[in-house]
């Protein structure tokens, strides 16, 4: 009996350190507390291009790249991007289609900088949603450019949704044209990643963080 209690105790404790450990299994790459930005547009033949400064030593490197556009609505409505204070929004405006990419991987005079990011530790990546408003439906594509060459994506397509969600991109899921996947060495030295997000009709949505997790 004493033996027996010996064992439940040492598996209670073995329990307690598990459990941090797996909280602490994710890296946050991008919270949007820094590089504060905030971009109106109402032309569908402009698209902004901002670099923004990213907090000191980040594993994105030293700044976001955001390429802002929308489409032409009847109505004449401003579309608006709005980034820091921890939250990335896109305001697409009524009957307006706009549509986002960030990208990683870049000086703030917009020069190329690869960002030697291992993430080979994390089984994918995971972007924090504060919500989705649309007529149809958000695309939302992540695309990882390795050291070793190519790109590989992952796309998938999400509907409205109100409350605030975590949407997984698992590393076995992201494909190139020939149909690979992403191999060990990939991710182990990743040069540039991009994000995609667009809407079917007009769509808003506001993002929280941007992480690596393990699952």
């Amino acid at each position: 009996m004493k033996q027996l209690s010996k064992c439940a105790f040492c598996i209670a404790i073995l329990a307690l350190v598990w459990i941090p450990v797996q909280a602490s299994a994710q890296l946050t790459l991008d919270d949007f507390t820094s590089g504060t930005y905030v971009k109106r547009i109402i032309n569908p033949n402009v698209h902004d291009l901002h670099y923004a400064a990213m907090p000191p030593n980040s594993p994105l490197g030293q700044a976001r790249q955001t390429y802002f556009g929308a489409a032409p609505n009847p109505d004449g409505q401003w579309s608006t991007l709005d980034v820091g204070k921890g939250r990335l929004v896109v305001d697409s405006g009524f009957g307006c289609g706009a549509s986002l990419e960030l990208g990683y991987g870049y000086t703030l005079a917009g020069a190329e900088a690869p960002l030697g990011l291992n993430l080979d530790g994390f089984t994918g990546l995971q972007l924090n949603f504060r919500g989705i408003a649309t007529s149809e439906e958000l695309l939302v594509v992540i695309t990882i450019f390795p050291q070793t060459g190519g790109y590989w994506n992952y796309e998938i397509v999400l509907p409205p949704n109100g409350n605030p969600f975590p949407v997984s991109f698992p590393f076995s899921g992201f494909r190139n044209g020939g149909g690979g996947s992403l191999t060990q060495a990939d991710l182990s030295n990743i040069d540039f990643i991009t994000i995609l997000a667009e809407g079917g009709g007009f769509a808003s949505f506001g993002l929280t963080s941007f992480q690596a997790v393990n699952q």
